[in-house]
């Protein structure tokens, strides 16, 4: 905002300053001037504005823009008797030649007001925009969420109830397990979580697979200095852990082997996930669908900083997602 000011304001001095026919000299001298004054303006009244914000929160649209127009035109009347009275002092007599104190003060009250006014409109209308895409984004995280609870509850089910003929005694243990986990999903709906609960709720599902595979399902992690309280879009790990099992672990009869490397370098997360490269083209597609879910939420989050490649190398695939850092405070949405 104040860049915005900076930046109009120095355009307005420009304009007033190339609109009167003056020799160049004196048009130079008035445009160092001019801009002073007009600096001066912009940043009291963005200043003002920005101490009296706490205060504005309570209270209406309407009353909110009043008020502000009007500290707004304080703003320009102490500017302009500052500015006269400096000018006077050191007779300055090249920026207003002939003008008397009124004179110049209902000149400066004029332009100023309607400035302010036109300012006014165009960071209300900016802030109606941001307000309007960030209700959108949230909107479709919200959908793109709400595509993968319903997904992974499906599969846990399904998993208890494989279970519950063969090995009764492991679908009671894994129902319980299950039930905590969903207890950690359902507490807090958020969309962003620390990294440490994400990576809690990951391992909770890893363990539930492991009684579910057995020693068909190896995992090896490795993970390396990532700050706790590193925030990351909820459910964003699990889906990557749940392809990797089933469009690399269970097509094996043998299984296979899921290595999970995470370390953070210059505060960006590296995480990749390797995992045995099924051939079976029957299972590309559920992976694909995953992976443009999760990359639609990287997007709305990060706009652009964060990324989720894959590539096989040999019999083994890999997954690689890169976080820059983010904190509670610096949220996007």
């Amino acid at each position: 905002m104040v860049f915005a000011v900076v930046i109009i304001g120095e355009l307005l001095a420009f304009i007033l300053t190339l609109a009167p026919l003056s020799i160049e000299q004196q048009r130079w001298n008035d445009l160092a001037l001019i801009s002073l004054f007009i600096q001066w303006n912009g940043l009291l009244g963005s200043s003002s504005l920005c101490i009296l914000r706490p205060f504005f929160v309570n209270y209406s649209n309407q009353f909110v823009a009043t008020t502000s127009y009007l500290v707004l035109l304080l703003v320009i009347i102490f500017v302009s008797e500052l500015s006269f009275f400096i000018i006077d002092y050191y007779q300055l007599g090249l920026i207003i030649p002939s003008t008397t104190h009124w004179e110049f003060l209902l000149h400066n009250l004029l332009i100023g007001s309607i400035i302010s006014a036109l300012a006014l409109r165009y960071f209300y209308i900016q802030h109606q925009w941001r307000m309007k895409i960030q209700m959108e984004s949230k909107t479709k995280l919200q959908l793109l969420q709400a595509r993968i609870r319903p997904h992974f509850l499906f599969n846990s089910m399904n998993t208890i109830a494989s279970l519950t003929r063969t090995k009764p005694q492991d679908a009671e243990r894994i129902t319980e397990d299950l039930a905590e986990l969903f207890r950690m999903l359902l507490k807090e709906q958020k969309e962003l979580i620390p990294w440490s609960e994400e990576l809690t709720l990951s391992q909770r599902y890893l363990d539930i697979e492991k009684q579910r595979l057995r020693e068909r399902l190896s995992v090896e992690w490795s993970i390396e200095n990532i700050p706790d309280e590193m925030m990351v879009p909820a459910l964003l790990l699990q889906p990557l852990l749940e392809n990797a099992i089933f469009h690399g672990i269970e097509p094996e009869i043998d299984g296979g082997l899921i290595r999970i490397k995470v370390e953070y370098k210059l505060r960006q997360l590296i995480l990749c996930i390797e995992n045995n490269n099924s051939k079976k083209p029957a299972h590309r597609k559920g992976n694909q669908m995953a992976l443009d879910n999760i990359r639609e939420r990287l997007e709305v989050f990060y706009q652009g900083r964060a990324s989720i490649n894959c590539k096989e190398v040999g019999d083994l695939h890999f997954t690689i997602l890169k976080l820059p850092y983010l904190s509670e405070s610096e949220s996007l949405l």
